[in-house]
This record gives C-alpha cells, structure tokens and sequence, in this order.
C-alpha cells in the first residue's frame, strides 16, 4: 500500500542524525574497549620486561655467588684459613685409628668413577638413540643397515 502521505522533512533529518549519532556512539564505545584493552596488554608487556630484566639480575647475581663461594672453599684458601686458626697437618704418630669388632674390609670396593669418566654409565642413552635424523637418512641412503 503507498504511503498516503510524505514524511516532513525535518523528520527525516532527524531520523538520519540519529542513525548517524548511534553509529558515532557505537564506534565510540568500540575504540574506548579497545584501547582500553591495548592498555592493558602494554602495561602487561611493561611488567614483562622488568621481570626479565630481574631474572637477568638474579641470575648474574648467582653467577656471582656461586663463583665467590667457589674461591672461598678452593683448597688453597681452605689450608690458608686453617693454618691462620693454628691447624696443621697431622703427623703420623699423632693418628689414631678406631677399631671396631665385627668390622671387616671388603676387597670388592670400588671407588665411584667422577662425572667426567668417558666410560658410559649405566642410565645413559644407548647410541641407537643419540643418532641424528641426518646421519640416520644418509646410512639408509646409502643402503647400510636399517
């Protein structure tokens, strides 16, 4: 059915200054949520870097420590101290050994091999499993044992 009437004109400005007015406020809302957001990921960002900066700080710091701790308990340091308490080394007659009943000395002793020992240790990967994808590829390139 057509419109028996036409709309004033002024009605139908009003009608598109409002439209117009909601899209402004709606974008207005939508920027302030976003910045608001960006906010809040740059002041996490911030708080990132002066935590890896402490991290950094500490651990230098323990680098620090551990490497002055090693210097006081270095042999040479630990014999300078104990010589300045009055210690000295004890002569062979000044020894006294403790005898204990039922005690007896085992031949099959071992000493522990150190950290650096070449050999391999028991818990070690087996070399089947330290094998690169490379040198794997070229031995079954060229046809070697699979």
């Amino acid at each position: 059915m057509p419109q028996a009437f036409k709309q004033a004109p002024w009605r139908l400005q009003i009608l598109s200054t409002g439209r117009t007015a909601l899209w402004i406020v709606g974008l207005v809302i939508l920027g302030g949520v976003y910045l608001a957001v960006n906010a809040k990921v740059a002041e996490a960002g911030r708080e990132l870097l002066m935590l890896q900066q402490q991290h950094e700080l500490l651990i230098r710091t323990n680098g620090e420590l551990s490497a002055a701790y090693a210097e006081l308990i270095s042999p040479e340091i630990m014999m300078e101290r104990a010589a300045y308490l009055g210690f000295r080394p004890a002569l062979p007659d000044e020894i006294n050994y403790l005898i204990v009943d039922g005690f007896e000395i085992s031949d099959e002793f071992e000493a522990p091999r150190p950290l650096t020992s070449g050999e391999s240790r028991p818990g070690m990967l087996s070399p089947s499993y330290t094998e690169t994808l490379g040198e794997w590829l070229s031995r079954f390139a060229i046809g070697g044992d699979r």
